[in-house]
């Protein structure tokens, strides 16, 4: 009996310039409120009109991009009212997800957990900022993943990653934000996640989240008086 469909590829082009749009955004390689132009997209990228309107299309389901009325694309420019409302979300999933996690992990999972943390703290260390928000979100999906719920992990990661792209952003033009700080925060997560009790889990997420909360609020603010000035 014939096959019914043929075998489709496991990374899609769209699905490519997805990640470097993605990518370039939480790098700050692209701006808040920079506009994204379709044919210059084409011509740098050395994709059709189609497959870049259709990662574009993917882009804004993911929250990175908005689409104006006259179709022209620009990157997400959250305020910080915008992202604390974004946050307060994440908060209530996120908590789920660690309790969950707690209940779930099993040794090898959580042995990965340790082993992302501490490649987050050696990155850290060289001051690699790209790197460390790439490790950091790798951290978080890797438990968002062993909470066991897909729709989870899936709403968890079009809340969050605009969220990283919006405090990447603000904290990329400050020498002073303390990456290693933020890396050793996690490893009370990782001994609570460890101690399988999910209340613990819960408590010290919150706590780290709140501590986040606070800088991302010192440096935003900072940013938006220096565009006042400007």
């Amino acid at each position: 009996m014939p096959a019914t469909f043929n075998s489709i590829p496991l990374v899609t082009l769209r699905g490519q310039i997805v990640d470097r749009i993605r990518e370039a955004i939480l790098h700050g390689k692209l701006k808040p409120g920079e506009r994204l132009l379709a044919q210059k997209l084409v011509d740098q990228l050395g994709a059709s009109l189609a497959t870049v309107r259709e990662a574009l299309i993917a882009l804004e389901s993911e929250g990175f991009i908005i689409k104006k009325p006259n179709s022209s694309a620009f990157v997400i420019k959250l305020t910080l009212q915008a992202a604390e409302k974004l946050f307060r979300i994440r908060r209530l999933l996120e908590a789920y997800a660690f309790e969950q996690a707690a209940l779930r992990a099993n040794v090898e999972q959580l042995r990965r957990l340790r082993q992302i943390q501490l490649q987050m703290v050696d990155v850290a260390r060289s001051n690699d900022q790209r790197r460390y928000v790439e490790k950091d979100l790798e951290w978080h999906k890797a438990v968002w993943r062993i909470s066991g719920n897909e729709y989870l992990e899936s709403n968890l990661e079009r809340i969050v990653l605009p969220l990283f792209a919006f405090s990447s952003m603000r904290f990329e033009d400050h020498d002073n934000f303390d990456l290693l700080k933020d890396a050793q925060t996690h490893m009370p997560l990782v001994t609570a996640l460890e101690s399988g009790q999910p209340e613990l889990a819960r408590a010290q997420l919150l706590k780290g989240m709140d501590e986040w909360l606070e800088d991302v609020r010192t440096f935003a603010l900072e940013g938006e008086h220096e565009d006042h000035q400007n």
